[in-house]
């Protein structure tokens, strides 16, 4: 069923998984290399290891395999960015036959095949991961970085989003920033409306100028804050700074949902065209395009955040 609705092609049609306890680690691709990078305490030494292969699928090989799952309608970043979800997903490998036997090589070059039971448990970051990295599980926090006169937001999630901002403005005016970097790259979406009235407008009464205003892209950027990304780079003079987004910026969105009578299957089918660009665009692409390496991540650097603190 999963397969039928992503055969469809966008991202807002899909077949919604049940909740179900997924393996204790996450992933992302870093170019060619597919790390670790938050695992649950009983696993924390494989955060930073690259996973080769599991089972019996190297990773490249199972990255394909996945696809039939996966809209195609979207772009590269998309793709890659739902392959890692998937697996974590111990109804997906068994799916494909795949014994869930783990095979990781650490920094220092020794092999580790672990056979990862799923869980419940929180997810752990690195103790030096970089700042975009911290408190994983607030929708929305923001902090001061005092040697370069900036406060970073990262907005994780729509939920609570008038309180949330109105906290943001409230400090600013209290105490203002040279510079506001706005961190979207883990954002999956939500109400775009939402974030033109309480993030948007009030930045835009900011008055800021060139240089003053950032805002960060990545694949993990999608639908809703898509949006929200390119109502910046029109409407303001931020720079966006990162990846290319992980959605087309013309094509179906909106989730209308229902549930089938039978199974009790939610399903999300989008009902609405929208036209934020081209027809033809595969991405809403940055102003400043900066991959992150597996390099950086193991030392704990975040050179798209790094680039618009020093730029």
């Amino acid at each position: 069923m999963r397969g039928v609705a992503a055969s469809i092609g966008d991202g807002h049609t899909f077949v919604a998984a049940p909740p179900r306890p997924k393996f204790p680690v996450e992933f992302c691709w870093f170019g060619d290399d597919l790390t670790v990078v938050r695992a649950a305490a009983a696993h924390r030494r494989l955060i930073g290891a690259r996973l080769l292969s599991i089972g019996d699928q190297p990773v490249a090989l199972l990255q394909s395999q996945l696809n039939w799952l996966i809209p195609q309608g979207e772009n590269a970043g998309y793709v890659l960015a739902r392959s890692v979800e998937l697996m974590r997903e111990p109804e997906v490998l068994a799916a494909l036959g795949i014994e869930p036997a783990f095979r990781f090589i650490d920094a220092a070059g020794t092999e580790l095949v672990e056979l990862l039971e799923p869980g419940k448990e929180p997810l752990l970051t690195a103790a030096h991961a970089p700042l975009s990295m911290q408190r994983m599980d607030e929708p929305f926090w923001f902090s001061r970085v005092a040697e370069q006169d900036a406060v970073y937001v990262q907005f994780r999630s729509y939920d609570g989003l008038e309180a949330n901002a109105a906290r943001l403005f409230d400090a600013l005016s209290q105490q203002p920033a040279r510079r506001l970097i706005v961190d979207l790259r883990q954002n999956a979406g939500g109400n775009f409306f939402a974030g033109r009235q309480w993030m948007l407008v009030p930045i835009e009464l900011m008055g800021l100028v060139a240089g003053q205003l950032f805002v960060l892209v990545g694949r993990g950027t999608f639908s809703a804050s898509m949006v929200n990304a390119i109502d910046f780079r029109r409407e303001t003079e931020a720079i966006l700074v990162g990846e290319p987004i992980g959605a087309r910026p013309y094509g179906y969105q909106e989730n209308g949902w229902f549930a089938l009578s039978g199974s009790g299957l939610r399903i999300s089918a989008a009902i609405r065209l929208y036209r934020f660009g081209p027809k033809d665009a595969d991405s809403f692409h940055p102003d400043h395009q900066i991959d992150t390496s597996h390099a950086d991540f193991v030392a704990g650097r975040d050179p798209v955040l790094d680039w618009a603190l020093g730029a």
